[in-house]
């Protein structure tokens, strides 16, 4: 009977644990407030908990209930909670506390010391072998270098985070969330858009990610879809006693009325921000308010608010932001990265000895399995004979069938020639038509100035018979500069019509130094050109982000100028089709984009028309497999561009969106 009871005790005690710890993630990770009820429900526990693990947790789900409220009450009680784990020896509980502890220090504006926590615990997580813990800590992490304004950090944490809970097969919708922030603080609102309405579709009423949803229609100029998202967080941040998603609404709604030029109403709102009796405990609300009333009273010249707000301003960069912090940051960045390497090292040493135990093992499995193949070798040529006149039997069959085969090869082939020869005339075609307008222009000039110069002639001839010397001199001048004009317009065409032909004529295979910047830009308006000489209603706004620091790159000119033309020509027909269906107020943008990373060029092609239905994406790059009405598609535009990256040792990628738009990626390693 007592072996029973134990054994009851403990199954209890670890199905409480699992509870307990799965619940701390989830709130962490969300960023949700418990409410007041829960959270005298949780200190009712604690008063009637014994001092063993179960008070640990409790301890911890209240720090994570206070961090985004009182954060100074949530460092009060992880730190009971790290004390706690150690007189008991739970270092789970340790690495839990730490976490807790650098998490509450985020929202308090303590980076440096949040930083520590949260890499100390990510060691003690990994030396137990704690992938959700791990998961956990990252996503912390990533919290904290978001609020410091080091993206890329946060962007590598939280997708770290993401990793692990996938592997473990756990929900990702509120890590997803804080990626759907950091991205949205960062700027890239397209991406940021992506996961929030992710996150809304699963959960509606999460204060968190609706004043995420009300910044980034904010920044596109939705006002008054903005307004509702903030309005329904706070509503529901109230309930929850969501503090930190209350001041953060409080701030964008007086950012919309900035922009919609209300300065009282934005002016009450970011005061709203300050004088909450929270706001000291979230000091980058603070500054976010601060900020945005010293550039409204600024720009309504009171002097004497501007320079207050100013101060507080300049006061709460120095806390948050100053140059010891940061160093000290980095420092704790290139501990971890250096503690990483030594870990490596232990576990290489570590599997050279499992290596050699398993080297042993497998060298005497394979003297036995030599002992068993010479007694199937010797049993299988009993058989040999037997098989031999069946296997002659079936190559006879075999033979007869592949002649038949080849026949069947050698016909789709010549088919399959026909079709591409099609593709790269109709792309000659587009190319033609583009070339056609780009010389245009330069031989307007030099018809015009021949004209001119046909007049001038003849009133010089006037001037002499008269005798007007210094009237012909004059003459004569205005002629000799219509000719260096016809000159150097003349010089011009010629210099557009070599490039144009070097472009489309057949590829060399040789890769050359190449400006891609030039050649991107090059085919966007040779393709823009084309389509525009085939149908005259059409028109789309043309957008380029070129990196000037890309300079030559070594590629095939022709081949990857056949990819940009294919890929813009299709955003063309995209955003074309798009604006037929009548859609209101639809303006059709096509954008080509480059930049240099690490270790490759990256080239993007995007458009906002009507997106590739996900049913079918699958198959886009598949020879012969077209959207486009019969006649007007091969269906190896796209096919014969995968294939010319992959020959270039690159990818070809695709994201999309169905109503909302489609962005081409041409990475390019060098």
């Amino acid at each position: 009977m007592l072996f029973n009871y134990q054994w009851i005790k403990t199954m209890i005690k670890t199905l409480t644990f699992t509870i307990l710890l799965a619940f701390v993630c989830r709130i962490g990770l969300a960023q949700v407030g418990g409410n007041t009820q829960h959270i005298d429900s949780l200190k009712l526990q604690l008063a009637s908990a014994q001092k063993d693990t179960n008070k640990i947790w409790t301890l911890i789900a209240l720090s994570e209930r206070y961090t985004w409220s009182f954060a100074d009450t949530a460092v009060m009680y992880a730190q009971q909670a790290l004390q706690l784990s150690k007189e008991l020896n739970f270092r789970k509980g340790e690495a839990f506390g730490m976490a807790d502890w650098g998490s509450a220090l985020t929202t308090l504006g303590n980076y440096t010391n949040a930083l520590d926590f949260i890499y100390k615990s990510i060691v003690l997580f990994k030396e137990l072998n704690d992938s959700l813990g791990l998961a956990y800590a990252h996503g912390a992490l990533g919290i904290c270098y978001r609020d410091q304004g080091d993206y890329k950090q946060a962007i590598q944490n939280i997708r770290e985070d993401i990793r692990i809970r996938q592997l473990m097969h756990f929900k990702t919708d509120g890590v997803e969330g804080m990626m759907a922030s950091v991205y949205e603080r960062n700027n890239q609102l397209d991406s940021a858009l992506f996961y929030a309405e992710k996150v809304y579709y699963i959960d509606d009423n999460w204060s968190g990610i609706l004043t995420v949803l009300g910044a980034i229609h904010s920044k596109f100029g939705n006002n008054q879809l903005a307004l509702k998202f903030y309005k329904k967080a706070i509503n529901i941040a109230i309930g929850n006693n969501a503090q930190v998603d209350i001041l953060d609404a409080y701030n964008g709604i007086a950012q919309v009325y900035l922009n919609e030029g209300k300065t009282d109403s934005a002016i009450y709102f970011a005061k709203e921000t300050l004088v909450q009796k929270w706001g000291k405990a979230y000091p980058i609300g603070m500054l976010h308010a601060s900020m945005l009333l010293a550039d409204i009273y600024e720009s309504k010249n009171v002097n004497d608010s501007t320079l207050k707000y100013l101060k507080m301003t300049i006061s709460l960069k120095d806390s948050l932001f100053n140059q010891q912090k940061i160093r000290e940051a980095q420092s704790f960045a290139f501990n971890e990265k250096f503690y990483q390497q030594e870990l490596n090292q232990k576990v290489e040493q570590t599997e050279l000895i499992g290596r050699n135990r398993q080297n042993i093992i497998i060298l005497i499995a394979g003297l036995v399995l030599v002992l068993i193949v010479a007694l199937g070798l010797w049993r299988k040529n009993i058989y040999k004979k037997r098989a031999n006149a069946f296997l002659q039997h079936k190559n006879d069959e075999i033979e007869n069938q592949k002649n038949i085969a080849e026949k069947t090869l050698g016909e789709l082939k010549a088919t399959q020639s026909q079709l591409i020869q099609s593709e790269k005339m109709a792309s000659l075609g587009e190319l033609t038509a583009g070339i056609a307008h780009e010389i245009q222009n330069p031989l307007n000039f030099v018809n015009n100035f021949s004209e001119v110069n046909s007049e001038l002639i003849a009133e010089m001839k006037e001037e002499i018979e008269k005798g007007n010397l210094e009237e012909v001199k004059a003459l004569a001048n205005d002629i000799a500069d219509n000719e260096q004009k016809i000159n150097h317009h003349g010089k011009r065409a010629d210099a557009i019509v070599k490039g144009m032909l070097q472009h489309s004529r057949s590829s060399s295979g040789v890769k050359e130094p190449t400006d891609i910047n030039k050649l991107a830009d090059e085919y966007l308006r040779l393709a823009y050109h084309g389509l525009r000489a085939k149908d005259k209603s059409f028109n789309a706004t043309m957008k380029t982000d070129f990196d000037a620091s890309i300079g030559n790159i070594n590629i095939i000119p022709q081949d990857i100028g056949r990819v940009i033309l294919n890929l813009i020509t299709n955003a063309f027909y995209a955003v074309n089709e798009k604006n037929k269906s009548n859609n209101e107020g639809y303006e059709p943008v096509v954008k080509i984009s480059t930049k240099k990373l690490d270790d490759k060029i990256e080239i993007k092609v995007s458009d906002n028309g009507n997106g590739i239905p996900q049913k079918i994406l699958d198959k886009i790059f598949q020879p012969f497999f077209t959207t486009k009405p019969t006649g007007e598609g091969t269906g190896l535009g796209l096919s014969m561009s995968y294939d010319i990256v992959k020959a270039h040792d690159g990818e070809l990628k695709v994201e999309t969106k169905e109503g909302v738009g489609s962005e081409f990626i041409i990475q390019l390693y060098h």
